[in-house]
């Protein structure tokens, strides 16, 4: 007798969008699932190597700083992040550019090239202002690595919150892939 996946395979034309559904459901699954990291690895910032710490963007994520942009006050950044504050970090990402007036390299460092797996722009607590003087990026929307001295918390311009994390740059390479994006 055939297995279900190819029997429901076999039968997906007749039964529509919803058998397609289910046979997608079911192929995944079936499908080998990855082994790579462990899911605990994102509770924790990569390295420390001398001073500087090696940060994820998978860190920030879990660290869960829930922002409303709609909160007459924003919430103090959660203790994982406030931990950070001040240190030497370096974190990989992909640097979106920024306009200043001042000439002055900004750019914001996301987790992906296009804001998110999905396309959507990350949220404001789910990328860093890296504010880098004089330094140059080699190329925007490709993989970077970043390293300076991080800051956290609200920053507010104008009665606006403008940015949650930043980072002042003190060195930034241009990397060969985003194999060092996590």
């Amino acid at each position: 007798m055939p297995r279900l996946s190819e029997q429901l395979r076999a039968h997906a034309p007749y039964v529509g969008l919803g058998g397609l559904l289910l046979l997608m459901i079911i192929g995944s699954l079936l499908a080998p699932q990855p082994t790579g990291r462990s899911a605990a690895t994102g509770d924790r910032p990569l390295a420390v190597e001398s001073d500087v710490i090696r940060l994820r963007f998978d860190y920030i994520k879990n660290a869960n700083y829930d922002f409303d942009p709609r909160a007459a006050e924003p919430p103090p950044p959660p203790a994982a992040l406030q931990t950070l504050d001040g240190k030497q970090v370096e974190i990989a990402g992909f640097a979106l550019p920024l306009y200043s007036p001042t000439g002055q390299t900004e750019f914001l460092l996301t987790q992906a090239a296009n804001g998110c797996c999905f396309g959507a722009p990350p949220m404001l607590q789910h990328m860093i202002l890296v504010r880098a003087g004089q330094l140059k990026v080699g190329g925007y929307g490709e993989p970077v690595l970043v390293r300076g001295v991080f800051s956290v918390g609200p920053e507010i311009e104008d009665g606006y919150v403008t940015s949650l994390l930043r980072l002042q740059a003190t060195d930034i390479r241009s990397l060969a892939d985003d194999r060092d994006i996590e």
